[in-house]
C-alpha cells in the first residue's frame, strides 16, 4: 500500500518537473536562440588583374658562345731576333700600327751593298746605250747592260721588302687575344706572334634542329643573356643562315649579331643563354602565368563575380575587414602561346574580366573571396597579437579542411 502510495505521487510531479526544465536553463547549457544564429562568412584574400593586350612569341632555347667573325692570327714574315714587342694583351690597336720589331742590321747591309750595285748597274747600262745611239756600241751590249740594270733593282726591292718583313704591323683594327712572343726571342718565318679580333664583328653561332627549318629566317629576332651581365638582356638577330644540314647532328647553324652599342662590353668566347622567337603575334589577349592552373591536362583559372551582399546580415560580414564581397568561378581555358610571365588565352576569358593571381591555389568554383594585394596583407597581420595570429591560421586552416562541394566555407556550431 505505502509503494503504491510512491509511484503515484512520482507520476504526478513528472511533467511539472519537464516544464520547470524547458523555461530555466540549466547551468553550462547554450540558448538554441543564439546557435540557431547565421554564421559569419569567412572570405579568402586574393589578388586579381584583368587580362591584358599585346605581343606574345614562342621561343627556341639554347646556349653558344661568343666569337668574332673578324680574326686575324700575325704570322712572322721576317726571321730574327725579337727586339721590341710594344703591345699587350687587351690593347686597342688600329690597322698598320707598329706591333713588334725584328733585328734588321745584317739587312741593312745587305741593302747598301746592293744599292751600290744597283747605281753601277745604271751607270753601265747609260754608257752602253749612248754608245749605241752614236753608232759605236752593239745593241747586244746594251741589252746586256738593261738586263744586268733591272736584275739589280729587283735584288734591291726583294731586299727592302725583307727590311719592311722585320717590322710586324697590325693587320686590322681590334683588341689583342694573346701574344705569343717576347723580346730577345727568335723569331722564324711562318711563326705565330699576336691574335687580334675585331669586336664590331662579334656574333653568336647557335645550332637549330632541322625540324625547325621551315620556321627560321633572316632578321629574326632573340633574346641574350650572358652570365658576365646577369641583370641585362642583350638584343640579338639572325644574319646568316647556312644553306646545308649538319648530317651528324641534324642541325643547322646560325648567326646572329648584337647591337653596335652592345659589341664594346662583349668578350670573345663569353657564355651565353639565348631564346630565339620562332612565332610572334601581336595584339592577343594574355593573362600571367601565375593565374593559370592545371588539373588533369587541363588548364583553367578563377574569374571574380560581385556577390549580392544584401542576402546576408549584417553580422555575417564583419569579418571582411570592410572590404567587397566577391565570389570566384573556376573557368577551363583555351591557350595559344606560352613565355616566361604571360599566356596567350583563346577562349574563356575576356578583356573586362577580373582574374586571380595569388590567394587561388586553394580555391573552388564558388568560394568567397575578398580583394588585398601584399601591403595590405602586410599592414593588416602587423597589427594582429599572436594570439589573434595563431587564430586566423587555424581559421585559414579550417577554412581549407571544411569546404564544402559548392567551395563556400561550412560554419558549424556545436550545442
Amino acid at each position: 500500500m505505502k509503494n503504491s502510495l510512491y509511484l503515484i505521487v512520482f507520476l504526478c510531479a513528472v511533467p511539472f518537473l519537464f516544464s520547470t526544465g524547458c523555461t530555466v536553463p540549466a547551468e553550462g547549457t547554450v540558448n538554441l536562440t543564439v546557435a540557431s544564429a547565421a554564421p559569419p562568412i569567412i572570405a579568402t584574400p586574393v589578388q586579381v588583374v584583368p587580362p591584358h593586350r599585346g605581343s606574345v612569341s614562342s621561343w627556341f632555347e639554347t646556349t653558344s658562345r661568343v666569337e668574332a667573325e673578324v680574326r686575324v692570327d700575325l704570322l712572322s714574315k721576317g726571321t730574327g731576333q725579337c727586339e721590341k714587342v710594344t703591345v699587350n694583351v687587351g690593347d686597342q690597336v688600329e690597322q698598320g700600327q707598329v706591333l713588334a720589331e725584328l733585328e734588321r742590321r745584317e739587312l741593312d747591309a745587305q741593302s747598301r751593298q746592293t744599292r751600290v750595285g744597283v747605281q753601277q748597274a745604271k751607270t753601265a747600262f747609260e754608257i752602253a746605250d749612248r754608245s749605241f745611239n752614236e753608232g759605236i756600241g752593239a745593241s747586244a751590249e746594251r741589252d746586256n747592260a738593261r738586263f744586268s740594270y733591272e736584275q739589280s733593282k729587283a735584288a734591291l726591292e726583294l731586299i727592302d721588302i725583307q727590311i719592311a718583313n722585320q717590322t710586324l704591323r697590325a693587320p686590322i683594327n681590334g683588341i689583342v687575344t694573346r701574344k705569343m712572343v717576347q723580346e730577345g726571342m727568335v723569331v722564324t718565318a711562318g711563326m705565330p706572334v699576336v691574335s687580334i679580333v675585331d669586336p664590331s664583328s662579334y656574333v653568336l653561332p647557335i645550332e637549330v634542329p632541322e625540324k625547325e627549318l621551315g620556321r627560321l629566317k633572316e632578321g629574326q629576332e632573340a633574346q641574350v643573356s650572358i652570365d658576365a651581365f646577369p641583370d641585362r638582356i642583350f638584343s640579338a638577330r639572325v644574319i646568316r643562315i647556312d644553306p646545308s644540314i649538319n648530317p651528324l647532328s641534324g642541325t643547322v647553324r646560325m648567326l646572329l649579331s648584337f647591337a653596335d652599342a652592345d659589341k664594346p662590353l662583349l668578350r670573345e668566347s663569353a657564355f651565353a643563354r639565348v631564346k630565339l622567337a620562332m612565332e610572334t603575334k601581336g595584339d592577343v589577349l594574355l593573362v600571367p602565368r601565375d593565374a593559370v592552373l592545371e588539373e588533369e591536362g587541363r588548364k583553367y583559372l578563377f574569374r571574380l563575380e560581385k556577390e549580392d551582399e544584401s542576402q546576408y546580415e549584417p553580422d555575417q560580414l564583419e569579418g571582411l575587414r570592410g572590404s567587397e564581397l566577391f565570389v570566384v568561378k573556376r573557368v577551363d581555358i583555351t591557350i595559344g602561346l606560352e613565355q616566361s610571365d604571360a599566356i596567350e588565352v583563346l577562349e574563356g576569358v575576356e578583356a573586362d574580366h577580373l582574374i586571380v593571381i595569388m590567394g587561388h591555389h586553394s580555391l573552388k568554383d564558388g568560394a568567397f573571396v575578398i580583394l588585398t594585394d601584399m601591403e595590405k596583407e602586410l599592414a593588416y597581420r602587423a597589427t594582429l597579437t599572436l594570439e589573434e595570429a595563431l587564430i586566423a591560421a587555424k581559421k585559414a586552416k579550417d577554412l581549407t579542411v571544411g569546404s564544402g562541394q559548392d567551395g563556400r566555407s561550412s560554419v558549424s556550431t556545436a550545442i
